[in-house]
């Protein structure tokens, strides 16, 4: 059987030509008995494709089926790396996104932390258990800025300032809280103590002065002492005195006479005494063991001594017909002076110093008494008649 295309020989059972490929035809030389095969076998043949059973492709064919397949697999890989593609970009946008949605997170938790009082207080108390001072400080100032009255921020950065070995910024932080809480017991007490360890002790009596309540005012007990006091009343005194001042334990005394600063007077050792007709200003003060001085006293006194009284005379006149004796009572510490005639006595006159005895006649006996200090009593007279 012959291809009607080509005219080349078919091989039995083929239905393509081995040299056009095309499919086999039948031709008019061809007997009945190949006619017959020729339709079986093509039966057969539609039979196998129905079936899925591929016959082997002719040289041109398999060309064409493997260029064909090339272009596929070459469209396939295109496609492949334009989804290749498509993964790594979405990918890296993905990475993207994530980055920016954890920086964004990372920058608000951050800016909430950095707005927290609360937050800075708790990084401060662990900066400083780890001694990491200055990130400590950093934090308290974060959280200053946020709440600018808190007492708790402040004296928390005193204490920093102490631990850092700055007393001097731990004072001024202090200072300023004492002025503006003057309720923070607290503060006071870490103030002092710096004072204290700094040997300061004319600030403790300063700060002292700036003080009004009572429960504060106990903090410095320790280092203020008492004003001293004077054992004598201040005023007028009708004899002369000698005064004492008193102070605590442990304590100089300090005073002037003459009004000026007690600072700079004498210590005191002896009572100071004021005579008849004189008078002192005394200004007066304590000074303890750390060199505080106390608050000032200060106090007038005076002495003006009285006249004495006139003697008592016994008896005190009369007239007489028999000697009489005259006995004088003569007051402790002073002197009494007589005279006859009616004339003043003066203590140039005669000293009473034993009993008197009446001269004959009207007499007129006149005394006086003079005390310790000089002072002069007023002229007693007293008139006798004896008659023997």
């Amino acid at each position: 059987m012959k291809c009607a295309n080509c005219g080349a020989e078919l091989k039995v059972g083929c239905i393509y030509c081995s040299v056009c490929g095309k499919e086999a035809q039948i031709v008019s030389d061809y007997n009945l008995l190949e006619d017959d095969f020729l339709r079986d076998v093509l039966k057969e043949n539609e039979k196998k494709r129905t079936e899925g059973i591929k016959q082997k492709p002719s040289p041109v064919q398999e060309k064409h089926t493997r260029k064909s397949e090339a272009n596929q697999t070459g469209k396939k890989a295109k496609k492949g790396n334009r989804r290749h593609k498509k993964r790594v970009v979405f990918a890296i946008v993905a990475i993207i996104v994530l980055i920016v949605l954890v920086t964004g997170i990372v920058l608000l938790v951050n800016h909430g932390r950095n707005n927290s009082y609360d937050y800075q207080m708790q990084q401060a108390r662990s900066y400083q258990n780890d001694k990491n001072y200055r990130e400590a400080e950093s934090s308290v100032k974060r959280a200053l800025e946020l709440e600018p009255d808190s007492l708790e921020a402040k004296l928390f950065l005193a204490d920093i300032y102490v631990l850092r070995g700055d007393s001097l910024k731990a004072v001024t932080v202090l200072e300023e809280v004492c002025k503006e809480q003057p309720d923070s017991k607290e503060a006071y007490q870490k103030l002092i103590q710096l004072y204290s360890e700094r040997k300061d002790y004319e600030a403790i009596r300063v700060l002292c002065e700036q003080v009004d309540d009572a429960e504060i005012l106990e903090l410095f007990s320790e280092y203020i002492p008492e004003m001293p006091e004077f054992d004598t009343a201040e005023g007028i005194h009708t004899e002369p005195i000698k005064i004492e001042i008193l102070a605590e334990e442990n304590c100089k005394i300090y005073y002037t006479i003459d009004g000026t600063d007690p600072r700079q007077g004498l210590e005191f050792h002896t009572p100071i005494s004021v005579e008849p007709d004189q008078g002192v200003h005394i200004r007066a003060i304590v000074k303890n063991n750390y060199n505080i001085y106390s608050e000032e006293v200060e106090g007038d006194f005076y002495v003006e001594l009285m006249k004495p009284e006139v003697p008592k005379v016994t008896p005190s006149g009369g007239t007489f017909y028999n000697q009489q004796p005259i006995s004088v009572e003569v007051p402790e510490g002073c002197k009494v002076y007589y005279t006859w005639g009616g004339t003043t006595p003066t203590t140039e006159s005669r000293q009473y110093t034993e009993q008197i005895y009446l001269p004959e006649g009207n007499n007129i006996l006149s005394l006086i008494v003079v005390d310790e200090y000089g002072m002069t009593s007023d002229v007693l007279k007293c008139n006798y008649i004896y008659i023997p």
